[in-house]
């Protein structure tokens, strides 16, 4: 049985079945780019194993009661590491008609030990906001270059090629409020010890 006759409302996305070991059998593409894969990589690859030590005993047993179960589901919100911070994932399997499928999808909540030095924060909000490199620098009393320059660090963090990229990683993996106008950084993700 294929992902999407398991939980057809879904549409497919950010979904991987597993077999009675807990193993993935079948990964969308959807789900694969939640851990930076590509799905081929990740067919195979024990699932309570993607979340790193501290949550594999806790998946392991949630995915024992259900398999027992039969039918149900669980849900968790667990971290994974994304380069050099972790992101938070809302992960959740289904059980039902003897086939156990994940879903998975940013939790919205900020990465754990993710921080930014307040320039960098005044920097993203107000690229968010549509200024441009010199609207930046002079609103903020910096260089332009230093502004391109940390601007270069922060596509880097982010993972992206271009600013629009960049905001769109920082609103996805909740750096910047979603809820917030003008944009701001979210609660706790600036570092206060920083005097950058």
């Amino acid at each position: 049985m294929s992902i999407l006759d398991a939980v057809p409302e879904t549409s497919g996305r950010n979904l991987a079945s597993l077999d009675d070991a807990f193993q993935l059998c079948e990964v969308t593409e959807g789900f694969a780019a939640q851990f930076c894969c590509a799905s081929d990589d990740l067919v195979g690859v024990e699932f309570v194993r993607l979340f790193g030590s501290d949550a594999e005993v806790l998946l392991l047993a949630q995915c024992l009661s259900l398999q027992a179960k039969g039918d149900g589901f669980f849900r968790e919100h667990l971290s994974v590491r994304r380069q050099r911070m972790r992101q938070l994932l809302k992960v959740v399997v289904h059980a039902g008609g003897g086939v156990l499928v994940a879903a998975v999808q940013p939790s919205g909540q900020p990465h754990t030990g993710f921080t930014l030095s307040r320039s960098d924060a005044r920097i993203l909000e107000r690229i968010a906001e549509g200024w441009t490199v010199e609207q930046v620098a002079a609103g903020i009393e910096m260089t332009t270059r230093s502004v391109r320059y940390r601007m270069a660090t922060l596509l880097n963090l982010f993972e992206a090629g271009s600013g629009p990229s960049a905001i769109s990683n920082a609103y996805l993996w909740g750096v910047l409020d979603p809820v917030a106008w003008p944009p701001r950084v979210a609660h706790g993700v600036v570092n206060q010890s920083w005097a950058g």
